[in-house]
């Protein structure tokens, strides 16, 4: 009986995870080929890897294989909460910072596996990475399905599927289940994304800026849809600023104060990563010109109460 030369590292009873198994003959993990050393180590995530199909083949038992695979989406750890050492403070960092924080370490953590084997898949990931991590704050902040900030609900599942949403740029299994995920996974929120997507394809650019924003600093989808509802009724409404996302935070903050509500400031404005505080004070003063400029005397109103 031929003994497989990487018992050591594979275990004894290793089966080929290629999508489909290739026979033991052409498995570099099974067999010496002549092209290939076998296994390596990934320094980057302390695991050995298959070179021909990149899955995680170190020696471990069963149950710690079909923990990193469970559909709860891995580590207890990677739950989109901030791990903080004990005497540091985070008082002068607020929660949506530490959560953008944490979801900005997770790309530099899949791109560091992904760049030698999908270099225009991690060059976008950097290149994009705020927009990314923008649009994620926005469904999760939204509860979408499959979105959710909850214990056991993994940070880079989510990433991959906006990533590749935005990109157009495919992962192959192999490449996902390097780090860790299934493609089940990923295309499970591809689906809502698309979904999304076909949702809001007749919103303008500019109300979902609104809804962006508004989201952001916790304002309700019911106060929203009053505030996009007026915003549909005073267009088309010209403001000098041409920065989208100044524009929508300027209209909220107006609408608002019209209405009385209370915490919308320019200060909680500013907190949105995409809210500058000098567009956001050009945009409200433009808004504010055109509205003077609109109002009018309504007609009748003063027979009305000269009567």
């Amino acid at each position: 009986m031929v003994t497989n030369p990487y018992e050591s590292i594979v275990g004894k009873y290793f089966d080929c995870m290629d999508d489909p198994p290739q026979p033991a003959s052409q498995c570099p993990s099974k067999t010496a080929l002549p092209n290939s050393s076998g296994p390596y180590f990934n320094s980057s995530t302390g695991e050995w890897v298959c070179p021909l199909c990149y899955a995680i083949v170190w020696q471990d038992n069963e149950d710690e294989i079909n923990d990193l695979f469970d559909d709860d989406e891995g580590a207890a750890f990677d739950n989109g909460e901030d791990f903080v050492a004990e005497g540091d403070s985070i008082q002068d960092q607020s929660r949506e910072e530490g959560l953008r924080a944490t979801r900005l370490t997770a790309i530099e953590e899949i791109v560091s596996i992904l760049y030698p084997i999908n270099l225009p898949f991690a060059t976008n990931m950097v290149k994009n990475k705020y927009e990314i991590v923008d649009r994620l704050r926005l469904l999760e902040e939204s509860q979408e399905e499959g979105f959710t900030i909850a214990p056991g609900r993994g940070i880079k599942v989510k990433l991959l599927a906006i990533t590749i949403d935005l990109s157009g740029i495919p992962l192959r299994a192999q490449e996902i289940r390097l780090l860790g995920l299934r493609q089940s996974q990923v295309e499970i929120r591809l689906k809502v994304l698309n979904t999304l997507r076909a949702n809001l394809s007749s919103l303008s650019p500019i109300v979902e800026k609104i809804y962006y924003v508004g989201k952001s600093i916790g304002l309700s989808k019911n106060i929203l849809d009053i505030i996009v509802e007026q915003y549909e009724e005073a267009s088309p409404l010209p403001n000098k600023e041409p920065n989208e996302s100044a524009r929508a935070a300027a209209w909220i903050y107006i609408k608002a104060k019209d209405s009385g509500i209370k915490g919308v400031t320019k200060k909680s404005l500013k907190t949105v990563p995409t809210v500058k505080s000098a567009p956001l004070d050009r945009a409200i003063e433009s808004y504010r010109d055109v509205i003077q400029k609109r109002i009018k005397p309504v007609e009748g109103v003063n027979q009305i109460h000269a009567d």
